[in-house]
């Protein structure tokens, strides 16, 4: 384990919120440690942080600290874990997953797990803006509107979710717009605007995931996600997955779907089409080996369920 004070780390994950449309970028390290780059874009309402990084030991971060702001963190690949000053529960995310958080003057601590490949992209909201979003979101969302107000800190889900295709293509558009330099920063809150509300749609304001689900059921089912985040490749069932976790399959089917919004199979779905991107990004196995290891029988039904997640074919993938 290697450990440094956030004052250390404050460059490198730097986020401000700026009159002028600006990109700033930064890298650090330390050798045969870890090293890590990120991108920021920076805006009046909003900023984007693009960053990634490989860790040869674990590296723990503490005492960190940040201006208020509302944080939508998407994980791209590897996994790590947050604990932010006024925040209940741990932020634990992995490959796919995401999170909104309200951060008020936090102090945070961050753990990033021994791994080559780590990669996330945070979109930080000014409070005014994301209250503004708010306004328009109508009375299933007032309670979250009080609670940002108000200035209390809180995390949207009480564990982290699986970012759906929506969400996935919006982002794709937020972090690569496709206009010219003049409109980027108008065209960028407009997707950002979008992207938020994509993720609060995945919040049941009238019947949230932590009233419905008993503490013992959130336990069972938040082992089964971290499971399956190891064991997806197997044959799986609903009924042995149930069993295992003493659960009966109504309580799997549903509750499942409350906390991480998606079907079980629909998670096992998302984590081998991100494996199987990884695996051709690695360039050291065909399209075929990759369809044999995550389970196709075919070439051609693996390369249409690919497309179908990414929106391109596994062979443009470089």
């Amino acid at each position: 384990m290697y450990y440094l004070e956030g004052t250390e780390f404050a460059d490198i994950l730097k986020r401000d919120f700026t009159r002028s449309f600006q990109t700033t970028r930064a890298a650090g390290g330390v050798s045969d440690k870890f090293n890590c780059q990120t991108q920021s874009l920076m805006g009046d309402a909003f900023n984007i942080l693009h960053f990634s990084g490989s860790f040869n030991d674990e590296l723990h971060i503490g005492n960190m600290h940040d201006a208020t702001h509302v944080s939508i963190h998407f994980q791209l690949m590897g996994s790590s874990d947050a604990y932010i000053s006024g925040i209940d529960n741990s932020l634990s995310l992995s490959t796919g997953n995401f999170n909104l958080l309200n951060c008020v003057d936090p102090l945070s601590s961050f753990i990033f797990h021994k791994q080559q490949h780590y990669e996330y992209v945070c979109i930080g909201l000014k409070p005014s803006f994301f209250m503004e979003i708010l306004s328009d979101c109508g009375s299933s969302y007032q309670h979250i509107l009080e609670q940002s107000q108000n200035y209390k800190p809180y995390s949207l889900f009480p564990g982290s979710k699986q970012t759906s295709r929506l969400q996935h293509s919006a982002l794709k558009l937020v972090t690569g717009p496709p206009v010219a330099d003049s409109l980027r920063n108008a065209y960028i809150r407009s997707k950002i605007t979008e992207l938020t509300l994509l993720t609060l749609d995945q919040q049941s304001a009238e019947s949230p995931a932590y009233e419905i689900i008993s503490t013992g059921d959130t336990e069972k089912l938040m082992a089964v996600k971290k499971y399956l985040d190891s064991n997806y490749l197997d044959e799986l069932s609903l009924k042995g997955i149930a069993r295992d976790f003493l659960l009966n399959e109504f309580k799997l089917k549903r509750g499942f779907k409350k906390l991480f919004g998606t079907t079980v199979f629909g998670y096992v779905h998302d984590r081998q089409m991100l494996h199987a991107l990884n695996l051709i990004r690695s360039g050291g196995y065909t399209v075929g080996e990759v369809a044999t290891i995550t389970g196709y029988q075919s070439d051609a039904s693996f390369i249409r369920a690919f497309k179908q997640y990414f929106g391109y074919s596994p062979g443009s993938v470089k």
